[in-house]
């Protein structure tokens, strides 16, 4: 029997029996022949396990290689290994063992740049390995009245040694071990006797579980019951990260073949970590490791997407809603895809290449499905009003909490509700901001009003987007529906901004967009893989070059702080202030903003098209 302590990102070696099927069926499926495995290494070698911090963002990166050790030798050869099956007996669901030997494949350790992952694997050769001290521990899932004809054979409720258990203090938890035992990966729990009236003399009561433990006898649990015939505890059970029946290693997202892992007996770990991230994980353990490859964690944008993600659901498999998180419940809204209210990592990457595809598409200036006129020109600094758009509505969807196609202090309640003054339930702007809007300055309130038409302190999909159109039709000097930094530039000193605040902006745009190019180049000239002078968006996906990253990281943090001479200048802060130049600022940019807006293009009805 393989068990595997879950971590993150979760990888489970199994060897189990098909889960969904009868012993009968099971061994003509399977066969009786051995169980082919990579060893990683070969004999007289060791596997070293040494932590790199190379990573540019403070992470760990894991590297494992095969050193020559006198006298060791692979034992694994021959080992019978004991996988579970399902059967039905008395029209219940129960598993059982059966033992297959080991054999060796080959030798062949994954190569991995970022995405090693490792496994604990304890390999017990003793019948009913889940039962611990428990010799013969059965767990079973039964349906309505003990038949299983009206239900999936991966649910009902949970019986252990002929008994069920009482649903006080059943959870998540203790559904994941219940289904563990069962040979699953996952399980969700059910309470009430959802599959049907339980006898009411019950194995357990209250209940508690880590979600670690091998066996529910292992959680922490009450031999006294005072339950009913519907308080029995069920489980739904599934494979996420979970087995298959042919010997192949399953991770969270993806399955491997047999000659995609391998397996360490004899191994080191090389303590050269000062968080002892490794040394604490491994400590005490002397059995098996497996070695896989994540292939995410080895293409750059899907390891980047894949740390956000991490941080976002902390460390769960999914990021879920929260009364008090704006920024969950905005990321749920965005990116459920399947209605069940939560985000899976699947689902959370799609909506990340959906944001890539729309700068890929904004680049892409001749349509052909190739970016590489961004080395040759200077497309990469002019953006389309149709680029702005797309980002402003997902911008909108993003936050749009409610729904209801505007962005208003409503979507961001219950974070702000502590502002509710009268305790209407809503927060004012006025609440929000404590000032009235008519004693904002008057350039600043003028510039409300035109986004805000209707005044109901609410900024609508469609409020927004006018206001959009006008300002890049204004910024548009040339009429070729793209705008750049000169541009810009130009219209502001057009409405009366000093040429000193103009070579500000000059400076910083040019500071930024000038990083932002060497990165995009270096890239896009790395990511042409087959060197057809095509890059195309599936290998800017498959880019995979770390040590590039790394190193233009590097560059851009360093040359990327901003010039805070330059920003205190044009804000007026504290060391523009010691200079007299505070009030200047703020009476150049309100004298600007008042001439810029007050002009016929945010008057004419309708807005006026780009390029008119």
């Amino acid at each position: 029997h393989f068990y595997k302590r879950m971590v993150n990102p979760t990888v489970v070696l199994t060897v189990l029996g098909l889960l969904q099927i009868s012993l009968s069926l099971a061994k003509p499926l399977l066969g009786d022949g051995p169980i082919k495995v990579n060893f990683c290494c070969s004999d007289g070698e060791v596997l070293k396990i040494r932590n790199d911090r190379e990573n540019i963002l403070g992470g760990i990166n894991k590297i494992a290689r095969c050193v020559r050790s006198r006298g060791v030798k692979n034992t694994l050869e021959g080992v019978e290994v004991s996988f579970l099956s399902l059967v039905q007996e008395n029209e219940s669901n129960q598993t059982e063992y059966v033992k297959r030997p080991l054999t060796k494949l080959g030798t062949k350790k994954p190569s991995c740049e970022r995405g090693l992952q490792i496994s604990k694997i304890n390999i017990h050769q003793e019948n009913g390995a889940n039962s611990q001290s428990e010799a013969d521990v059965t767990i079973e899932l039964r349906g309505f009245n003990g038949s299983v004809a009206d239900i999936p054979a991966s649910e009902g409720n949970v019986y252990i040694d002929g008994k069920p258990i009482c649903d006080d203090g059943w959870d998540k938890n203790a559904a994941i071990v219940a289904c563990r035992m069962l040979g699953y990966s996952d399980g969700s729990p059910t309470q009430q006797s959802a599959y049907g009236e339980v006898p009411d003399t019950m194995a357990m009561d209250d209940i508690s579980c880590t979600g670690e433990e091998t066996s529910l006898y292992n959680c922490a649990y009450s031999s006294y019951t005072d339950c009913g015939a519907m308080e029995g505890a069920g489980a739904v059970c599934s494979h996420t990260g979970g087995s298959t029946g042919t010997g192949k290693l399953q991770q969270l997202t993806e399955e491997f073949e047999a000659d995609q892992f391998c397996l360490a007996e004899n191994w080191e770990h090389v303590d050269n970590d000062d968080d002892g991230y490794y040394q604490d994980w491994l400590d005490g353990f002397h059995g098996t490791l497996g070695l896989s490859c994540d292939q995410c964690l080895e293409e750059v944008f899907c390891f980047y997407v894949r740390m956000l993600f991490d941080y976002m659901s902390w460390g769960e498999k999914a990021i879920y809603r929260s009364e008090w998180d704006v920024l969950k419940n905005n990321a749920v809204n965005v990116g459920d895809q399947n209605g069940d209210n939560e985000v899976d990592f699947e689902e959370f990457k799609s909506k990340f290449v959906e944001y890539l595809t729309i700068a890929f598409d904004t680049l892409d200036r001749n349509n052909d499905g190739s970016i590489d006129e961004v080395l040759g020109n200077h497309s990469f600094h002019e953006y389309s009003l149709k680029f702005f758009e797309h980002v402003l509505n997902n911008v909108i969807a993003f936050f749009d909490n409610n729904k209801d196609e505007s962005i208003s202090t409503e979507d961001f309640i219950p974070a702000i509700e502590s502002m509710d003054a009268n305790e209407d339930g809503k927060v004012s702007l006025y609440e929000l901001i404590g000032l009235s809007l008519i004693n904002l300055p008057a350039p600043i309130y003028t510039a409300y009003t035109l986004l805000d038409e209707n005044q109901d302190e609410q900024l609508s999909t469609d409020e927004m987007l006018d206001f959009l159109t006008r300002t890049f039709t204004k910024l548009d000097q040339n009429g070729d529906c793209y705008i750049n930094l000169e541009e810009i530039v130009d219209s502001l000193g057009e409405s009366g901004l000093p040429l000193d605040f103009q070579l500000g902006i000059k400076l910083l745009g040019q500071q930024y967009l000038t990083i932002a190019k060497y990165m995009i180049d270096q890239v896009v000239g790395s990511a042409d893989t087959n060197e057809d002078t095509k890059i195309t968006l599936e290998e800017i996906l498959q880019f995979s070059d770390f040590s590039l990253i790394d190193s233009h990281i590097r560059v851009a943090l360093s040359m990327g702080d901003p010039n805070m001479g330059v920003v205190s200048y044009l804000t007026g802060s504290r060391h523009a202030d010691t200079l007299g130049l505070g009030d200047k600022a703020l009476v150049a940019w309100l004298t600007t903003l008042h001439t810029f807006i007050d002009t016929p293009v945010y008057k004419d009805q309708p807005a006026p098209l780009c390029g008119q």
